[in-house]
């Protein structure tokens, strides 16, 4: 499978075992995001990847939905790595399983040296925008951090219409080029592969044709699946990119495109428009 013979030594460390969601879904020495040592020698751990974006090969951190005790460590890195969008792409509970734990406060909370304050909070039919001021109790700075918390995504499937998740992908991408053009954004599901794998490839997909005109899904997937093992995690997922793809295409010419992927049984599912009666 692409990607997965790479080392994934501090992953697999007895100290960090505790520290992974699923113990088949470790990040890669070579990319994975390095926090600063706190006085112990695997302090620098977290089970999250730099992944390339197509302005960058640093433009996003792919995460695991944080366990209970890797919340701290996950505000760390949203400090550490200057990170002001957040996207998460679970609910924290999915089918009666915990899928992410509540990692945000309802009012003001401490995460070791980060104090997070919700500032505000946006309901909305498929997602919920919320606003946190952070502050670094040490020195006293404070920074505004925004988390785009889509709630419309079944796990290991995909959104009922390729419409849905553009228009929230849009809704992210104008807060990123107005305040994240120099950090890296956050993405997490539970896993932080598959649902979080589509969503970036949607943005890059978008970009290569709005400035090349021209897609390559595949090619996007593999160099993806090169810094984080399974993004893009299924079938249904993969595909769901390929008629993206057509969608956008087809709004911007007028004309359908042959798919380089050709399961067409597969690709019935779905058309561009909300299914009835789903579940």
């Amino acid at each position: 499978m692409v990607g997965t013979a790479q080392a994934k030594h501090s992953a697999l460390a007895i100290e960090n075992k505790a520290k992974n969601r699923y113990n088949d879904v470790l990040p890669y020495d070579a990319s994975r995001v390095k926090l600063s040592m706190c006085g112990n020698p695997f302090d620098d751990y977290i089970n999250a990847d730099y992944i390339p974006g197509y302005n960058s090969r640093k433009e996003f951190i792919a995460a695991q939905g944080p366990l209970p005790v890797t919340v701290n460590e996950f505000w760390r890195m949203i400090w550490e790595k200057n990170v002001c969008t957040l996207v998460m792409l679970t609910k924290c509970k999915e089918q009666g399983r915990i899928k992410c734990e509540k990692y945000w406060p309802s009012g003001t909370s401490h995460y070791n040296n980060i104090s997070v304050t919700i500032t505000s909070e946006i309901p909305l039919e498929c997602w919920t925008i919320r606003d946190f001021s952070v502050k670094n109790v040490k020195t006293a700075e404070t920074r505004n951090v925004r988390q785009f918390h889509f709630t419309a995504w079944p796990d290991h499937g995909v959104p009922q219409s390729t419409e849905l998740l553009n228009d929230f992908r849009h809704v992210v991408r104008e807060h990123i080029d107005q305040y994240s053009r120099h950090s890296p954004t956050i993405v997490h599901c539970s896993a932080g592969v598959g649902r979080t794998g589509t969503f970036i490839a949607i943005d890059r997909l978008i970009f290569q044709i709005e400035r090349e005109s021209m897609v390559d899904v595949y090619g996007i997937v593999h160099d993806m699946r090169m810094h984080r093992p399974f993004m893009v995690q299924t079938e249904a997922q993969y595909v769901y990119l390929q008629q993206c793809a057509n969608d956008m295409i087809r709004s911007r010419t007028g004309n359908n495109v042959d798919l380089i992927y050709q399961n067409q049984e597969a690709l019935h599912i779905y058309v561009n428009f909300p299914v009835k009666n789903a579940n």
